[in-house]
Parts: structure tokens; sequence; C-alpha cells
């Protein structure tokens, strides 16, 4: 896990076989509702309110091979933002290694 997300249990973390920007592609294609900010610890994506929602990481083991650590709240079950961090891992497990 990321260090933003390292202490909170409401996130889960899988590892991805495509590039971050790929990954937000994808995202962005699936879900409205979005927003998105690139920082130097990863692309975070956050509910209309605010809300973090998710973080994918550059988590490349060398050039050959992309990966990326997607690190998506999955607590409490009733909130807008764990429902939208549902729906972008579900976006995305094709791409699960």
């Amino acid at each position: 896990m990321t260090a933003t997300t390292r202490d909170r249990p409401e996130f889960d973390t899988v590892q991805l076989t495509i590039e971050p920007a790929e990954a937000q592609e994808l995202v962005d294609q699936s879900l409205k509702g979005l927003r998105s900010s690139v920082t130097e610890d990863g692309i975070f994506l956050r509910s209309s309110d605010g809300m973090l929602v998710a973080i994918l990481r550059d988590d490349s083991r060398n050039d050959e091979q992309h990966r990326t650590e997607l690190a998506y709240r999955v607590a409490p079950p009733s909130e807008l933002a764990t429902r939208k961090g549902k729906k972008i891992f579900e976006s995305l497990e094709s791409h699960r290694t």
C-alpha cells in the first residue's frame, strides 16, 4: 500500500498489469463524477465532494513490465465513495495480476 493508505483499513490494494494513465482512462470511460489529480504519490481519484475513492500508483518493476497498484475504498459499505471504489475495482478487475 502507499503511504497514504497503509494505515487506513478502509482501503484494499491490488496489482494491475497496466500503466496508471491507462487505468485512469479506463476508469474515466466507465465512471462519471470523479475528479483526478496527479501527485508524486500517484493519481488520486476523488468523488465530487472531495472524498478519496482510489489511488493509482506506478509499481513497475522494470521497463518491460507495466504495473499499477490500485488502492480503493472498501469501507464503510454505505458510503458513496465506497460504492465508487468498488466500481473502480470492477472496471479494472480484468487487468488484475
